[in-house]
């Protein structure tokens, strides 16, 4: 068989500019977008008034059974006997009625969610840490 112009193999053996793919063709926009920004620094105060903030939700959503925005002493023992259950330990009545009269410092027998978290602010202390620079670089030359 004798390859000619005319014959259509011919195109696979002769080379011819190619055109690279276009960003058209690909369907990816022409606009470069700027590098995603990091989250702004939250001061060590923000950080702890948002882990508040998230535990007073979560005590109310888990407590609150009647949706009345408050927590009664009744609700919370029976929220504390169900967490008690689905952690597979035994229910500390005791340890709850504590707490209880911990968060609930007016002894009123019910807590809006203000009042729980000022109650939980009393009863769970938290602060933010600080690593220095060089902790890093210690615990590498320790596991080494």
């Amino acid at each position: 068989m004798k390859v000619g112009s005319d014959n259509s193999i011919y195109s696979l053996f002769v080379p011819r500019a190619r055109k690279a793919p276009s960003v058209a063709d690909e369907k990816v926009g022409t606009a470069f977008s700027a590098p995603p920004k990091a989250p702004p620094l939250r001061t060590d105060a923000q950080l702890i008034d948002d882990f508040y903030a998230r535990l007073t939700k979560q005590q109310v959503e888990w407590a609150d059974t009647d949706k009345d925005g408050k927590v009664t002493k009744s609700e919370y023992m029976d929220g504390q006997s169900r967490l008690a259950q689905l952690d597979g330990r035994p229910f500390d009545s005791v340890t709850s009625e504590g707490h209880w009269a911990k968060l609930d410092a007016t002894g009123k027998g019910w807590l809006n969610k203000d009042e729980l978290r000022e109650g939980l602010e009393r009863m769970l202390p938290v602060g933010v840490g600080h690593l220095d620079a060089g902790y890093a670089e210690r615990l590498r030359t320790r596991q080494a």
